[in-house]
């Protein structure tokens, strides 16, 4: 996996099993202040992290750069495409005769590279974590992404008790985190350009010793500093918005794997909450549709 192909905090949190320990310590440096702490000088970098010079050499040789220099060239390039708008995004966006071709041939390359993006690791400890029920799970979208957390939210209900969706529109998502335990699981989906009252409800529940489960851009979400699990899925431009055609095929994949994980639990349930609908005890939303 070349550097140039992929995010350098994603490549970062991909080969930390790998790490020396003192290299462990610059690798989760960087990831807390991504990517902050790989943009001051070789000196400073390694006083954050307690180690010495050249072992920041050798974790950037490791990352697969040829120097310092080109490591934070790389970081620069991620910073302005971080903080780049849609609207400069789609003036950058060639013109092609068919727009809808176009667009379905970007969806396509979007599943592909999101499967090349995905921690297997990551996937297999989300999926045990949202199969958990002894575990409370609580699911934030952002403005963007609010549709993707309503649907896991939805999905993840027929299959287990004890899934909520935070609702920004009903108050602060901070306070609706105020009362999570070291044993409940956040989900988060943050996408550039990222939120700030999403990363300081994330601090909130860090702060409760919680699990946390990001799905973020190759860019990585300021909230994965915080996050055990983070999937990073492809966003390939669309038009002037980034596309979630990844972040929904993950969300899906990720039912799929809960709902076998819990087999005939969740069949059960799928079969009360059908006879409750046909009894008239629900309405119309439970079941998707």
């Amino acid at each position: 996996m070349a550097v140039s192909e992929h995010r350098v905090g994603e490549v970062v949190r991909q080969r930390l099993d790998s790490l020396s320990p003192a290299e462990r310590r610059l690798a989760r440096v960087l990831l807390a202040t991504y990517p902050l702490a790989g943009l001051e000088s070789v000196a400073r970098f390694a006083e954050r992290a307690g180690v010495s010079p050249p072992t920041v050499t050798r974790f950037i040789t490791k990352l697969g750069f040829r120097g310092y220099p080109e490591f934070q060239e790389s970081l620069r390039l991620e910073v302005q495409s971080r903080l780049s708008s849609p609207l400069a995004r789609y003036r950058d966006e060639p013109r092609r005769d068919s727009a809808v071709e176009h667009a379905l041939e970007v969806a396509g390359h979007n599943l592909k590279s999101t499967l090349e993006l995905l921690s297997d690791r990551d996937v297999k400890e989300t999926v045990s974590l949202l199969a958990d029920v002894r575990r409370r799970v609580m699911i934030l979208g952002g403005r963007v992404s609010s549709p993707l957390a309503r649907y896991l939210a939805g999905q993840l209900h027929l299959l287990r008790p004890g899934v909520d969706l935070v609702d920004a529109e009903r108050s602060a998502p901070a306070q609706q985190l105020i009362d999570m335990r070291k044993t409940d699981v956040l989900v988060v989906f943050d996408y550039r350009r990222y939120q700030q009252d999403t990363i300081e409800a994330t601090r909130v529940a860090a702060g409760r010793g919680c699990d946390i489960v990001l799905f973020t851009d190759p860019w990585l979400s300021p909230v994965s500093a915080f996050s055990r699990q983070v999937l990073v899925t492809s966003v390939e431009t669309v038009g002037p918005f980034d596309s979630l055609v990844g972040a929904v095929a993950v969300v899906e994949a990720v039912i799929a794997a809960v709902l076998r994980e819990l087999g005939a639990r969740a069949e059960a349930r799928m079969q009360s909450l059908e006879r409750l609908r046909a009894g008239g005890v629900l309405g119309g939303n439970d079941s998707g549709g």
